[in-house]
């Protein structure tokens, strides 16, 4: 007989998540909506935040101006990250499993390994980070940080959902002073007045700094989900929304804002030296703190992105070869990205940190007609209507293998944003002219969804309305065959 995975109202103890790309049962759903606001913050309570916030400002964009640019485009961003919050509660399902129903079950495996390569990109970065954080704690640098961060970040993966969701909650109490108190340093020593006044518009750099504030908040789409789905269907669609959007932008366009500011400021010091040394002018040893909280932060994400990451690869497998959803198929999952990730973060050099990075940002631009088809299909086409059972067969169900209407709108899509792309590695013709700016979230969102939603308008959703029929009775076979939970580890919050 299956075991309840989770504390709920009646268990006093939470076990190691025993899901892992199946359906959440509403017996087993659980968590109030206020707190996504403090997780969402954390994913992006982190240094790596504030190094986005100083692209405009290296183009020569007055202060002024990079900090209205952040705010508009972290706006733009966290508005389409946001709206993929409802799908968890209404489909209790993990983020990039739900767009079979747009590009079939082997149609998606190409998005899904996108993301799955991104995620461990930034977790390579977050390694990075976080063992630099330490050496300039401890000085000088030990080679058995990364390691230790990497384990340690996939211990709290394997636990899952809810250590994660919990880890992220007590940081964020953590990481909110550190960062009050830097923010206060800033403000009262550096002379703002005269850093707002100084420099100039310049288009180019407005739209630059525009375009990496909403990339940013887009690459986090692919998770939403993911730590959404646990909670009762019931949700309140606004309310859900509300509290990622709300957690979600403060934290990126306070840190962006941040690194553009102490940048601006120190310009011959990076961005990372430049708050710590803000920091201890401010109050002795705030520097080390902030620091010493950029590595707890990482605990908080890395976690993150590897759940995420090992979710999605189990879903890409599973659509050439059935596996069954369990504890053990995600742990393993887990426990190779893990692996795989720690070697990249030391087989990389230092001098090649620059290219990964623009090769990640050039990525990141295959998950904008994603994020388009995924949500104009939820809220516009189906209206939240889905045949969940149907979704989970390997063969797609009533969805197909291959989505051709969603695979042809993502390229219409994409190949529409090829012009408009800026990275190290490619500058299309348009940004070219434009002088490296980058819009092409402007052009991929609109042309994906409509292309979308035009095509969809002849569809035939009747196969599909008579399984959503049988949905009940079929789901609620698949949640009796659920894995049973493993060992006990903590107490409820």
């Amino acid at each position: 007989m299956h075991e309840q995975h989770h504390s709920g109202p009646d268990a006093g103890r939470v076990r190691v998540e025993a899901h892992s790309t199946d359906y959440i049962p509403e017996s087993e759903r659980h968590g109030t909506v206020w707190q996504q606001a403090p997780f969402w913050f954390m994913i992006n309570a982190n240094v790596t935040t504030a190094l986005t916030g100083v692209v405009g400002a290296a183009l020569g964009l007055s202060l002024g101006w990079c900090l209205i640019a952040i705010l508009v485009g972290g706006l733009f961003g966290t508005f389409f990250t946001a709206f993929h919050a409802a799908q968890g509660p209404q489909l209790g399902l993990p983020q990039m499993i739900q767009s079979r129903v747009q590009f079939g079950s082997r149609g998606l495996v190409i998005p899904l390994a996108v993301v799955v390569f991104i995620q461990c990109g930034f977790g390579v970065f977050y390694i990075i980070l976080g063992a630099d954080s330490l050496s300039g704690i401890t000085s000088p640098h030990n080679g058995l940080y990364e390691p230790l961060i990497c384990a340690a970040a996939a211990i709290v993966a394997i636990v899952g959902h809810d250590l994660v969701h919990r880890i992220q909650r007590w940081l964020s109490i953590v990481v909110l002073v550190c960062f009050v108190l830097v923010t206060v340093a800033v403000l009262t020593q550096a002379d703002m007045s005269s850093l707002l006044g100084a420099g100039g518009f310049q288009w180019t750099a407005f739209l630059a700094q525009f375009g990496a504030s909403a990339a940013y908040q887009i690459a986090i789409a692919p998770m939403v989900s993911d730590f959404t789905r646990y909670l009762p269907r019931k949700t309140g669609t606004k309310k859900i929304i509300g509290m990622v959007f709300l957690g979600s932008l403060t934290s990126a366009t306070w840190l962006e804002m941040l690194g553009a500011t102490v940048t601006t400021a120190l310009p011959n010091l990076d961005t990372v030296g430049a708050i710590r040394h803000y920091g201890d002018a401010f109050i002795s040893g705030l520097g080390w703190i902030t620091l010493a909280v950029t590595v707890v932060s990482m605990l908080g994400v890395l976690p993150a992105t590897f759940y995420s990451a090992a979710i999605n690869a189990l879903s890409a497998v599973d659509a050439f070869r059935p596996i069954r959803a369990s504890a053990r198929s995600r742990v393993v999952m887990l426990a190779i990205l893990a692996v795989l990730t720690y070697l990249a973060t030391a087989s990389i050099p230092d001098h090649y940190l620059g290219s990964f990075s623009g090769f990640l940002a050039l990525l990141s631009y295959l998950l904008i007609p994603w994020t388009a088809v995924n949500l104009i299909d939820f809220y516009v086409v189906r209206h939240s209507s889905y045949a969940i059972a149907e979704i989970l067969a390997p063969d797609g169900g009533v969805y197909g293998r291959w989505g051709g209407r969603g695979l042809l709108s993502y390229a219409v899509g994409l190949a529409a944003m090829v012009p408009f792309f800026s990275t190290t590695l490619f500058t299309g013709p348009v940004a070219h002219a434009l002088d490296g700016a980058d819009i092409s979230p402007l052009i991929g969102l609109p042309v994906s969804s409509l292309c979308y939603w035009l095509l969809m308008r002849r569809a035939d959703l009747a196969a599909e309305r008579d399984a959503i029929a049988l949905d009940p009775g079929r789901l609620l076979n698949l949640s009796g065959a659920a894995p049973v939970s493993g060992a006990v580890l903590a107490d409820p919050a």
